[in-house]
Formats: C-alpha cells, sequence, structure tokens
C-alpha cells in the first residue's frame, strides 16, 4: 500500500501522553497513512510502546536514534517518508480522527503546496486565522501574511515534492524555534495555499516543554532570523515582505528578552548590539507596530534618539492619561496653590 499521507511523529520521554497521541493517528478514519514515529533517545518507557504499537500496526515504522532534539528527530525521519503528502504531530499532542481525510480532501482539489487547519488547547482557545484563497489561484504576499504568525510546521499538511523541492527541513540549531525558519521559507515559496477552517489538532504545553523555557542560549533566536535574512537576500521578494518580516523579527527577539532569565540576559544584550543592523533601525525609527516598551529596549541598545522619541510618543498616546492628563492636572492643582497661597499673604 502506497500511503497518502506520511505522519511525522518526534518522540523523547513523551510516556504519560504517548498512548494517546498515538491512538489518535492510528484511529484515523483515512487508513493509507504511514506513521514515521522517531526515538530521540528516549530514557523512559517510551521506546517500549512504540514497539508495542508497532507490533499491532503494520504502518508504524519505529526509527531509534541518539538524543539531538525534536528537530534532528524530524530530519531524520524525513528520508523515510513515502507518502504524497506530509504531516508533523508532537508526541505530546492529539489529533481529530478526521484530520487526515478532511486535509487530504482538500490538498488534492486545491492542489496545494500546503494545507493550513487551525489547533485548539486544552482550555479552550482556538487559533484561527481569516484566511481566504481562491483554490485556483496563486498566492499574493498580502494574503499569506495572514497567517504569519502560525509559525509551526504542524497544523498543515504538506506536499512532499513540495518540501522536496526546495530542501526544506527543520533547524536544528535552536531550541523553541525550530519550526520557524521551516514555516517561513515554505510560506514564502509556497504558490498555492488552503485552509481548512476547522480545529483539527489539540495543542498541548507541557511543564517542561522546551516553548516555555528561555535559558542561557536564547540569544540563539538571532542566529535564526540571520538564516531567514540570508534567505531573503537571495530572492527578488516584495517590499511589503521583508517589512512584515522585520516587524516579525524584533517583536520575536523582544520576545524572546523578556522571558531570558535575568542571569542571562546581559549576554542576549551583547548579542543583540551586534545583531541590529541599518534595516532594523530603520525600520525602528517609523515605529510601526512595536510596542513602546520594545522601542525603548532598542534604543538603549543602538542609542538612536529617534527611536527614544519614537517610543515617548507612542508611550503618551497608549497613555494619554498618565503623561498627559495627570501632569496637567497636577500642574493646574500646584498653580492654583501657589496663586492661592500669594493672595492669602498679600492679606
Amino acid at each position: 500500500m502506497f500511503p497518502k499521507i506520511s505522519i511525522i511523529i518526534p518522540v523523547y520521554n513523551a510516556e504519560p501522553y504517548l498512548r494517546e497521541c498515538l491512538d489518535s493517528v492510528i484511529n484515523q478514519t483515512m487508513r493509507e497513512i504511514q506513521i514515521i514515529c522517531v526515538n530521540d533517545g528516549s530514557t523512559d518507557g517510551s521506546p517500549a510502546i512504540l514497539e508495542e504499537y508497532a507490533a499491532k500496526d503494520t504502518r508504524i515504522l519505529v526509527v531509534n536514534k541518539e538524543n539531538g532534539g525534536v528537530a534532528s528527530a524530524r530530519n531524520t525521519a524525513f528520508s523515510y517518508v513515502t507518502g504524497k503528502y506530509l504531516l508533523f504531530v508532537d508526541s505530546d499532542d492529539t489529533v481529530d480522527l478526521r484530520l487526515c481525510e478532511k486535509v487530504y480532501t482538500k490538498a488534492e482539489q486545491s492542489n496545494a503546496d500546503f494545507v493550513l487547519f487551525f489547533h485548539d488547547t486544552p482550555n479552550g482557545h482556538e487559533f484561527i486565522c481569516d484566511m481566504s484563497i481562491s483554490p485556483n489561484d496563486k498566492v499574493a504576499w498580502e494574503e499569506k501574511k495572514t497567517i504569519l504568525n502560525f509559525g509551526t510546521v504542524w497544523g498543515k499538511l504538506w506536499k512532499t515534492d513540495f518540501l522536496k523541492k526546495y530542501n526544506l527541513k527543520s533547524y536544528e540549531k535552536i531550541h523553541g524555534m525550530e519550526d520557524a525558519l521551516f514555516f517561513w521559507e515554505g510560506l514564502v515559496l509556497a504558490e498555492k495555499i488552503s485552509v481548512v477552517p476547522e480545529s483539527l489538532y489539540h495543542y498541548y504545553i507541557q511543564g517542561n516543554s522546551v516553548a516555555s523555557y528561555y535559558g542561557k542560549r536564547s540569544y540563539e533566536i538571532l542566529d535564526l532570523w540571520a538564516e531567514f535574512k540570508s534567505f531573503l537576500q537571495k530572492g527578488k521578494y516584495c517590499l511589503s515582505l521583508k517589512t512584515d518580516f522585520l516587524e516579525n523579527e524584533l517583536n520575536t527577539i523582544f520576545h524572546w528578552y523578556k522571558r531570558t532569565e535575568i542571569k542571562f540576559q546581559p549576554d542576549f544584550i551583547k548579542k543583540t548590539k551586534i545583531f541590529i543592523g541599518n534595516d532594523e533601525i530603520q525600520f525602528l525609527r517609523k515605529g510601526r507596530h512595536i510596542s513602546p516598551e520594545a522601542l525603548y529596549f532598542y534604543y538603549k541598545l543602538t542609542g538612536d534618539r529617534y527611536i527614544l522619541f519614537k517610543s515617548i510618543k507612542k508611550y503618551i498616546q497608549q497613555f494619554p492619561e498618565r503623561y498627559i492628563i495627570r501632569p496637567i492636572v497636577r500642574f493646574i492643582k500646584k498653580t492654583i496653590r501657589k496663586w492661592t497661597s500669594k493672595n492669602v499673604a498679600s492679606r
């Protein structure tokens, strides 16, 4: 049987939730699937669970490797893919039992390079977008950028030939942003994108997830952006695209800085000073969609007064009561007190 969809599941010490994940995959309404589970050097009971499931379901292939991180596991699995399309599922997440059937049908109808679908979380929060594209049209950047923040490899059905054509792989050098470079490059290169407007992926954040940890080497986020900037420089892309990614870059860097442990922030600042170039400075001077707090952070790094003025202006616009109304009221009250005191004294 030639599978219609290959599913890659990287596994590292996922024993508490692995069975639930695998059950949601093997019980898909579409049966013609390949399931590639990569044991990334697990030290718990995960390998035994994988072998148990593989013994019962011939569609499951277990690949064992030394621990190298989720990106390394995904890239290892890619050489085993035989399906026309590819899905990524994390071992601590689950998927709707109709996922494969729904996204495959959409992909075949639209001939899309990838199909986007929505996801939700246990607390009921649903991540959706308003992207609406004609399946017969090439996608303009103005339409693509509406899903710019859906920066994961999961949550999409990828056409395997599209990934192979452009050699798209997960970025292995940084934990916590492995998906971003893969998705951004795929988003830029894709000519056709379709959307299934349903929450078909159930996303869980575990307490020890790398997504919730910003530690000693968090400044490696800068290496990720350097890689992507190099990718953009090689292609002739529209100014709007480059502007939108500059905005995303600067907001992401500030986001990571704020969540980096205080003892590691000096290294982060040192590396960011070196990273910020003229393109970033010119964008910051305009201050579009950058918070006043972030602008002040970049002013401290660059010493650029235009960025400082933009930060002050935004603070005033955002908090007029604090920076305009209250100071004026205090000034009026102070003036009245002085005037009253003089009049009393003169009597």
